[in-house]
């Protein structure tokens, strides 16, 4: 009897392991990211239902009702994820606004407004567990492809003219990397940065880039 496997019988066990092992560990690591935006927003919403007057979906009803995009915004194709950090004390004192990733045209303005507009709307506590606040708010553009999440999407219409997608300005990474055009290429990942700060394979291929770059 043979121990040669044939050439058909040979394809169908190499299908099978990539059906069974190979394209499962790329499922797990897209949904490892899924999981933790999942993850995040239900903590966030738990902690302004119980904070927020009206909980998380009256903070989004006021958020939306005083932030919109700009025209300057809209026009720049400016595509980010605010991460709006503030507290609330139990007695229902508001401080330390910050922004984290700032997209700048008046959008930072329109944040800050709708903060101050959300004096005497929050619920006292007991537990400082509840006091800190750190809540991404994704700013995009309609039919612009983009993996960022936010707890809050605030959508603009397209200015008319096509503004670029994730996989844009991957491809524009690759393509200075190769080049070794260091600067272009950490322009290209500082621009998928300011849309998903919280990717921290961006985070990464750009340390691995200034690491290499400096021992050249």
């Amino acid at each position: 009897m043979s121990n040669q496997i044939d050439k058909p019988t040979l394809f169908g066990l190499v299908v099978l392991f990539l059906v069974f092992f190979v394209m499962p560990v790329h499922a797990q690591q897209d949904s490892l990211g899924t999981d933790i935006n999942q993850s995040r927003n239900k903590q966030i919403k738990h902690i302004l239902d119980y904070r927020f007057k009206g909980g998380a979906g009256a903070f989004e009803s006021e958020l939306l009702k005083h932030v919109s995009y700009t025209p300057e915004a809209l026009n720049n194709c400016v595509i980010g994820t605010v991460i709006l950090s503030f507290t609330v004390d139990c007695d229902n004192k508001m401080g330390d606004l910050r922004m984290r990733n700032p997209l700048h045209f008046g959008l930072n303005e329109k944040l800050q407004a709708f903060f101050k507009a959300t004096e005497g709307q929050w619920n006292t506590c007991k537990d400082e567990r509840y006091t800190k606040f750190e809540i991404p708010i994704l700013f995009t553009i309609g039919k612009t492809e983009t993996s960022a999440k936010g707890f809050v999407i605030i959508e603009g219409e397209s200015p008319g003219l096509r503004c670029k997608s994730d996989a844009y300005y991957m491809e524009q990474f690759e393509k200075w990397r190769n080049k070794g055009k260091v600067k272009r290429a950490i322009e290209s990942l500082d621009m998928l940065i300011r849309r998903d700060p919280y990717n921290q394979s961006y985070f990464d291929l750009k340390k691995e880039l200034l690491t290499s770059s400096e021992k050249e």
